[in-house]
């Protein structure tokens, strides 16, 4: 629901382009000061999808709302570094920081922990909204569709379309079925089925988007037996990563760490403890066979093939997996928040998830004092170009340590009709800006 309100229905103080720009939203200009730790806003003319218009007060209560003790803003540690948030004059706000944050501008523009709501504003926003955005929505058939139309008071340029409806299909050949028909324009994450299906259509355009996603092997450090490094990289070893894209059907990349070929801070970390599966026996050979067993607890959203495959790679070199599938529910509950698990597997989406390993407290309870030293100093940057010299270190040395699996990077893969244009193709896991999707004449 997230990927579809923001930039839509609800905006930051600023946005940021599928490039990577930061841009006007709410606030039309800012500055930072020397030492980074306060950012000075200037309020533009907006209004909320109500009429009212948006004032410095809405900023700061909707800032100190995400932040608060009490938040379940579920990006509410993105912002943990504010220190206050003031409404310097009817057009000015100010935002000072206990210490500098490098992500700082991404947070107010692309989470949900920047977005802006109005003060005092009673609307249930489990069931309804009241944003600023290019839209509103029409209708919302909870787990079906949800209906965006045009805010024809949007403060700032006009979508190019009225109407968007946007459909949740697991099925894929319902999928290909309701753009095969017409139903939809654009389907976005299709899969390989989907692919092959398309693949001759020429009423179909398939186009490859930059996605910033890893399928991560999750690792319990705290399990007695994977806090041996040399386990964990045996496991790494175990897998046959180009053998697990063809099984998925490919439109994947490998990589070796938490790092995609698009972030600033990448370089090709593949060899490190690459597929090898005579060199991760030897590893384990000192490991009692009793202690290679395994439970690998898994989603019910995930392909089995995934959990069956490594479950098969790790058995050949002698670590017994057990696979346990689970409600998504019991899988956040069990595996990510009471961190009762020994191997898991999640897509992470969060561009800058390689920083969590420097929190001992994230579910991999990996801790390493090398790993939190990099991501804090990362955060604290003084310049991107320092910033992504701490996190290019940080993701070879977490790649060194195993500290994860990662076994690959899906590429976002969207068919469209020829029909239509405009419709985001790159990073798109956390948000889908539809404003400039238009009919082909």
């Amino acid at each position: 629901m997230q990927q579809l309100l923001i930039s839509n229905v609800y905006e930051g103080l600023i946005a940021k382009s599928s490039s990577g720009d930061y841009l006007p939203a709410l606030a039309t200009d800012w500055t930072v000061s020397d030492d980074a730790l306060t950012y000075t806003f200037t309020l533009g003319d907006a209004t909320f999808h109500d009429g009212s218009a948006v004032e410095v007060g809405d900023i700061v209560s909707s800032l100190d709302a995400a932040r608060g003790t009490d938040s379940v803003n579920p990006d509410a540690k993105r912002i943990a570094l504010v220190d206050t948030v003031t409404a310097v004059d009817e057009d000015t706000i100010e935002i000072t920081l206990t210490d500098r944050d490098i992500y700082f501008l991404d947070t107010l523009g692309i989470t949900s922990a920047g977005m802006i709501v109005a003060d005092g504003d009673d609307t249930d926003r489990a069931n309804t909204t009241n944003g600023t955005g290019p839209y509103t929505v029409a209708q919302w058939n909870k787990g079906s569709t949800i209906t965006l139309e045009r805010n024809d008071a949007y403060w700032g340029e006009a979508p190019l379309n009225k109407t968007v409806v946007l459909h949740y299909i697991t099925e894929a050949t319902t999928a290909m079925n309701a753009l095969s028909t017409g139903e939809i324009d654009v389907l976005t994450a299709a899969s390989a089925e989907t692919l092959d299906f398309f693949e001759s259509d020429d009423s179909v355009l398939i186009t490859a988007g930059e996605s910033t996603s890893w399928m991560t092997l999750g690792i319990n450090n705290a399990n007695p037996v994977l806090a041996n490094a040399d386990v964990r990289r045996a496991i790494n070893m175990g897998i046959d990563k180009a053998g697990l894209i063809t099984v998925i059907g490919g439109n994947a990349v490998e990589v070796g760490s938490m790092a995609v070929p698009s972030d600033p801070w990448y370089s090709d970390l593949t060899e490190i403890n690459a597929y090898d599966p005579d060199g991760a026996r030897e590893l384990l050979a000192d490991i009692a066979p009793t202690d290679l067993a395994f439970t690998l607890t898994v989603a019910n959203n995930y392909d089995t093939k995934i959990s069956e495959y490594i479950a098969a790679q790790l058995g050949e070199i002698g670590i017994a997996v057990a696979i346990d599938t689970v409600e998504f529910s019991t899988w956040l509950e069990r595996a990510y928040k009471q961190k009762d698990y020994d191997l898991t597997m999640v897509l992470h989406v969060d561009p800058t998830t390689l920083s969590y390993y420097g929190n001992p407290s994230y579910y991999w309870n990996y801790d390493s004092a090398e790993a939190q030293r990099l991501a804090s100093e990362a955060k604290s940057a003084a310049t991107t170009d320092e910033r992504d010299d701490k996190m290019a270190a940080l993701a070879k040395l977490v790649a060194e340590d195993a500290a994860s699996g990662w076994l690959y990077s899906p590429q976002t893969m969207v068919v469209a009709s020829t029909d239509v244009s405009g419709y985001p193709v790159d990073r798109i896991a956390n948000r889908f800006p539809v404003s400039s999707i238009t009919a082909v004449n």
